[in-house]
């Protein structure tokens, strides 16, 4: 019996991880959840430019970030505060690329979080597996996107109530302790 029971428990726990889907545009959030790029064609088109700062654990960052989004690709072109190129990720439907190499960068995650920022939430759903996302507004017109994986929250998204090229943005991903904040470069 207890053999029986052992079997069964790993058979379901392997069928669970069988769902979580494993495509080129696909990543891996949490240890439950997945979630999968939309097309280009399916985001809002946008040319962005902010300066962002990324704390994970103790180490900070800041650099100036280019985002471009239109029918065909979504790129983010990264380079330093004095114009340095830094590196671009590249989403084209197809792959994620990033150039140059960069060890630790995780291009298809940043490019997850960035289109669970700007994408339509109703088209947005069907692309997480295994999670759940929930929209509310505070009081200032912000717009707060949750990310929960089995009511843990993974990732929480603010965004200022103003147009996506114009808007202050910070994504917590509290279980990797990374913070971003992205600035529209018009406010500077």
């Amino acid at each position: 019996m207890t053999r029986c029971l052992a079997l069964l428990l790993i058979v379901s726990m392997l069928a669970g991880c069988a769902t979580l889907p494993r495509g080129p545009g696909c990543v891996k959030i949490g240890p439950f959840g997945a979630a999968c790029l939309l097309s280009p064609a399916a985001l809002p088109a946008l040319r962005a430019s902010h300066v962002v700062t990324i704390v994970h654990e103790d180490k900070k960052d800041t650099f100036l970030g280019q985002l471009r989004v239109d029918r065909n690709a979504m790129r983010l072109a990264a380079s330093s505060l004095f114009g340095t190129h830094l590196f671009t990720i590249d989403w084209d439907g197809q792959t994620v690329s990033v150039q140059p190499p960069r060890e630790g960068l995780r291009p298809k995650l940043i490019a997850v979080m960035l289109q669970a920022a700007i994408a339509d939430p109703a088209r947005l759903r069907p692309q997480l597996h295994g999670m759940e996302l929930a929209v509310s507004h505070e009081a200032d017109g912000s717009e707060v996107r949750e990310l929960r994986e089995q009511g843990r929250l993974v990732a929480r998204i603010r965004r200022s109530h103003a147009s996506l090229d114009r808007a202050h943005l910070t994504i917590d991903i509290a279980p990797a302790k990374l913070h971003l904040d992205l600035q529209p470069m018009e406010t500077q």
